[in-house]
């Protein structure tokens, strides 16, 4: 995907938007949440504030009770093109007062780390839906028809020097590499798989998922 992208890193969020046709597709709450567009325009806005509230948004009305809409495909591709931008450094948060009041005040994380978790869980869910689909098979086929662009977006953070963001961009690897689409490129993350699966930490069992889908013995695993 084109990204127009400026030698600073920042890219043209409105240019991207106008790659695709929001007329067309709809979000999981298209009667009551903003428009796709409007989520996404506002996840580079230049209040750490206004991000989070996008990303919430976007956590809840582009994928919601495992049903993908059709604007997931095109808001994930949107997504996976501004990663780099330096605007998804900015710290957020993305809990509602009455939830920070319930659960604490969160300690705020980068917004690209919370991006790629939302890519990650997207794929996984609607990876597990293929031959299944919640909703319509259509968004869920062109969801997981973007694998190979997603993979080239998350390789850049695989070793990224936060820590948010490194795991982050793990879990949304290990949900691609158990796809065909990219059978031929799963030999160098073996070693990236099999060291998740053999540790505890937050993305194991999405590591033991992918080396099940590659045919890998278990049996010290489990």
């Amino acid at each position: 995907m084109e990204t127009n992208e400026g030698r600073d890193g920042h890219v043209d969020p409105h240019a991207l938007l106008g790659l695709t046709d929001w007329d067309a597709v709809e979000n999981c709450f298209s009667d009551v949440a903003p428009p796709t567009e409007d989520i996404l325009l506002r996840l580079l806005a230049d209040d750490p504030r206004e991000q989070g509230h996008a990303l919430r948004e976007l956590m809840e009305a582009v994928w919601h009770g495992n049903v993908v809409s059709s604007a997931a495909a095109p808001a994930a591709r949107y997504v996976a093109a501004v990663l780099g931008d330096p605007r998804t450094l900015a710290l957020v948060k993305d809990r509602v007062p009455v939830e920070e009041a319930e659960e604490g005040e969160q300690t705020p994380y980068p917004l690209r780390a919370g991006l790629l978790n939302w890519l990650g869980d997207v794929v996984q869910d609607a990876a597990a839906q293929q031959h299944a689909p919640y909703g319509e098979q259509e968004d869920v086929d062109a969801l997981l028809a973007l694998a190979p662009e997603l993979h080239d977006a998350v390789l850049p953070f695989l070793d990224d020097r936060s820590r948010d963001v490194r795991e982050a961009a793990q879990g949304l690897l290990l949900p691609l590499l158990a796809l065909p689409a990219l059978a031929e490129r799963t030999p160098a993350h073996r070693v990236l798989v099999r060291h998740l699966a053999l540790t505890d930490g937050h993305h194991k069992w999405r590591a033991i998922d992918t080396l099940a889908y590659w045919g890998e013995d278990l049996s010290r695993l489990l």
